[in-house]
């Protein structure tokens, strides 16, 4: 069995994180040549020292890093490796940086500069925002110049929450919810400070579109919570990601040690796995990979049942409802009924997503307030919907 250090320790315990996945074969952005790359990402926890962890999980080769800063509030540190301030990471590995003395608090937005000297791919990453610059060395730079366009200066007052806009790009709230994420980075940590928990939430892509971010938005500070995002967009639980889009990462069953058990201080872990499992059979993926109920069903358990020998306690979410394209198929709608009748009987401790953004006159659909354009992804106020789902069950729970 894994062991965990006492509740409430101060040693490190991770603020943000995200699940590094592959981006070889896609397009989704050009190579990076002399350029530097800023991450914004909000901190669920606070303490007095901050590290990063760079991760190369999935390049052909090794990457050169040629300096990195964390910022908070408008000022910036220089962070070393090994006492250096440039690295190489060789493939399928990662390095963590020296501690910077850098105060953090809860609901920071915590600026990541990595400076990459040399022709690097788009390789290991995740989805979503960040920011490119003109060519050259801007890490740790209040003027940092955005590609195409001019230098933009970084304000003393950063210190914004975890609900500002760069969390909600439709003002009203109706649009995608695009939080931050970017290549390389794999987590922010802190120190100095006590942590009750940590919560490591493992999904697909409603997961990745922010609803931990916005969980741990609503958690006050002295509630001593950190709340982590390891969704992956098309992920599933039980199939890694088929061969042309490796982005959808490898199955969550076959992830589970890397981006939970191994996550420093884990004590919780929510399974919230939407309908990639048996919607993309048929349609985007061979049928011949559908499951069965009882198949799903055996992969939460599979869940459980490790995360148990893991020491961590378990919190499975209820399936959302599925866009009309795929619940109008036979057989579909069906089968999220059955997995939510599971998941809301087992004896397991539950969120139940399902009910919180749902359709009152329509189950089978979301409802129109929380329904992103393509009416199966939760919107801005979805996701904040499901925050406060999810904030309710562990305000509830024994930390």
């Amino acid at each position: 069995m894994r062991t965990h250090e006492t509740r409430g320790a101060m040693g490190w315990r991770p603020t943000w994180t995200q699940a590094m996945t592959d981006f070889r074969g896609e397009d989704d952005e050009p190579p990076f040549d002399d350029v530097t790359v800023r991450m914004t990402v909000p901190a669920s926890i606070g303490g007095s020292r901050v590290r990063v962890e760079l991760s190369n999980r999935f390049a052909d080769g090794p990457v050169r890093i040629g300096r990195c800063a964390v910022g908070v509030g408008g000022r910036f540190a220089e962070v070393f490796f090994d006492g250096k301030p440039s690295t190489d990471i060789p493939a399928r590995e990662s390095r963590w940086s020296d501690p910077a003395d850098l105060a953090v608090g809860h609901g920071h937005q915590v600026l990541v500069d990595v400076y990459l000297p040399d022709p690097t791919p788009y390789a290991t990453a995740n989805r979503f925002t960040f920011d490119r610059s003109r060519p050259g060395d801007f890490a740790g730079s209040p003027e940092f110049p955005l590609e195409g366009s001019a230098p933009t200066r970084v304000s003393a007052s950063r210190e914004i929450p975890m609900t500002a806009t760069e969390f909600a790009p439709a003002p009203d709230g109706t649009g995608w919810s695009l939080p931050a994420g970017g290549p390389f980075l794999r987590t922010v940590e802190v120190a100095g400070a006590p942590a009750k928990a940590v919560v490591v939430c493992l999904g697909s892509s409603s997961t990745v579109m922010g609803w931990p971010q916005y969980t741990a938005a609503l958690l006050p500070a002295d509630a001593q919570i950190a709340v982590l995002d390891r969704g992956i967009a098309g992920n599933r639980m039980r199939l890694d990601a088929p061969r042309r889009t490796p982005s959808w990462g490898r199955a969550g069953l076959s992830r589970f040690d890397e981006d939970v058990l191994e996550t420093h201080g884990v004590t919780h872990v929510v399974i919230a796995y939407n309908s990639n499992d048996w919607g993309l059979p048929g349609r985007i993926t061979p049928l011949d990979e559908m499951p069965t109920v009882a198949q799903l069903i055996d992969g939460y358990r599979e869940f459980v049942e490790r995360a148990r020998e893991g020491g961590l306690t378990v919190i499975l979410a209820t399936v959302t409802p599925l866009g009309p394209e795929v619940a109008d198929e036979p057989g579909r709608e069906e089968f999220r009924l059955a997995v939510n009748a599971w998941i809301r009987t087992c004896g397991h401790a539950y969120v139940d997503f399902d009910a919180a953004i749902r359709s009152p006159a329509d189950p089978s659909r979301l409802a129109d307030a929380y329904a992103a354009p393509d009416r199966t992804h939760p919107n801005v106020d979805g996701s904040k919907r499901l925050a406060q789902a999810m904030a309710e069950v562990l305000t509830r729970l024994p930390l």
